[in-house]
């Protein structure tokens, strides 16, 4: 069972996404009546009996009298992306220590440290400011600090060095010291009905508490549960507070529920970031529309660009159903993954569509409070783009299509690290330094 969770977990979460950056997983048994891939929401089942703290809505309805829109303006202001490179890792060399299998995270400490998870080989790596191997830690297997499903794992990294890693077959958080030892596991509430994947963690500023920016994806033991079909008003991310013995669940944003179905392809991405206030900046729609609030407290400024969502075609549809298909692969004559793929490419045939094409791609923040914001352009326009805007509302500027990839993860002083894949898959990870305008 074990290993048919693990190939259904990298097949579920890699099918090709209908938007940039999404994550869409089926609803039905995929040739396994044991098992079922949904993406319903199941945060009331989680935080009952908790504090749930929710963020006024962001909804196609207008914005209420106490929030602050502010109109950023509609003409770029080019930014040099000519960043400096502090060091690079990343070998084809079988015998180095940074012959990555698959890089799945990265993350800064106050220190400049750099830490990489690799899920190939369960490894976490702690690189020194000078691109120096500090020290390595987790494993594959049972024990303590030891994971059985790592295809699936998400990590943190904390400010002072100590870091959490969500561990889906036990359902709760490994803690590591700022010695990267063990410390304990902290299992989240009961009943586990479901398999959470949580892969995008941020850890709050100065806090025992971590934030999944995207929505949280599920597996569910057995046939599919009705309730998983029956609407919902809101879509939810949730923070995991890790100070008792059992993780506490609170839902801190509560976004706009587009109406096509959650596989729907072009369906608006609902993700968050951290600001060092511990502010929220997170966006839930098609328009360019970046919302500010408290975890728990109203929107308080909507930073808007007047960028147009474009509207989907019947060609762009029959264009995207041809991606999609294409990137299928054959399943290399694993009957389990052949299975799987050929339910994708019925599933991908039938796939409903947003009635228009988000804006805004991603959302990232920067130690020093900076969002980049990942975005497409005007109708006629090709590439995204990256706006770096301040959250009281300032604009700096943009880097034009193709100048930058957006950073995986921001450090201090200046510190962002970029994962790079080549055309054979393997993984580089580049450290470069911003300047201090753009910090």
């Amino acid at each position: 069972m074990k290993g048919d969770l693990r190939n259904l977990i990298d097949d579920s979460l890699a099918v090709p996404g209908l938007s940039p950056g999404s994550r869409r997983e089926p609803r039905e048994s995929v040739g396994a009546p044991w098992i079922n891939v949904t993406w319903k929401d199941r945060t009331r089942a989680h935080v009952a009996g908790a504090a749930v703290l929710v963020a006024v809505l962001g909804t196609t309805a207008g914005p209420l009298a106490t929030q602050q829109v502010v109109e950023l303006p509609a003409d770029d202001r080019l930014l040099d992306a000519d960043f400096e490179e502090v060091y690079r890792l990343g070998s084809t060399d079988g015998d180095r220590w940074d012959t990555f299998g698959r890089v799945g995270g990265v993350g800064f400490d106050g220190d400049g440290n750099l830490y990489i998870l690799d899920r190939v080989a369960v490894r976490i790596y702690v690189v020194g400011p000078q691109g120096r191997l500090v020290r390595q830690f987790i494993g594959e297997g049972e024990g303590p600090g030891e994971f059985e499903e790592p295809s699936a794992l998400g990590f943190g990294v904390m400010a002072d060095g100590r870091v959490t890693v969500f561990d889906p077959n036990r359902m709760g958080f490994a803690l590591f010291d700022a010695n990267s030892e063990f410390e304990r596991t902290i299992p989240l509430p009961g009943p586990h009905t479901h398999f959470a994947i949580i892969r995008d963690l941020q850890a709050f500023p100065g806090r025992d508490r971590v934030l999944s920016t995207t929505e949280v994806g599920y597996l569910s033991t057995g046939e599919p549960n009705p309730d998983d079909d029956a609407p919902a008003p809101f879509r939810y991310l949730l923070s995991y507070d890790l100070t008792g013995d059992e993780v506490g669940i609170d839902s801190v944003v509560a976004g706009w529920w587009p109406p096509v179905h959650p596989e729907g392809a072009f369906r608006p991405t609902l993700t968050a970031a951290v600001l060092p206030s511990g502010e929220l900046a997170y966006t839930d729609s098609s328009a360019y529309a970046i919302k500010f609030a408290a975890p728990g407290g109203p929107v308080t400024r909507i930073l808007t660009r007047p960028f147009r969502p474009r509207s989907v075609t019947d060609r762009i549809k029959e264009g995207e159903i041809e991606r999609q298909l294409d990137a299928l692969g054959d399943g290399d004559g694993d009957p389990f993954r052949e299975a799987m793929i050929e339910w994708q490419r019925n599933h991908i045939k039938e796939m409903e569509f947003f009635h228009e094409i988000p804006v805004v791609l991603s959302l990232k923040t920067s130690w020093e409070g900076t969002v980049w914001v990942r975005h497409r352009g005007d109708e006629g326009t090709d590439g995204s783009r990256i706006d770096l805007i301040s959250a009281d509302g300032r604009y700096w500027g943009t880097f034009a299509p193709g100048s930058t990839a957006m950073p995986s993860a921001f450090g201090p002083n200046g510190l962002a690290a970029f994962v790079e894949r080549d055309d054979l898959d393997v993984s580089t990870v580049v450290v470069k330094r911003l300047p201090d305008g753009i910090r």
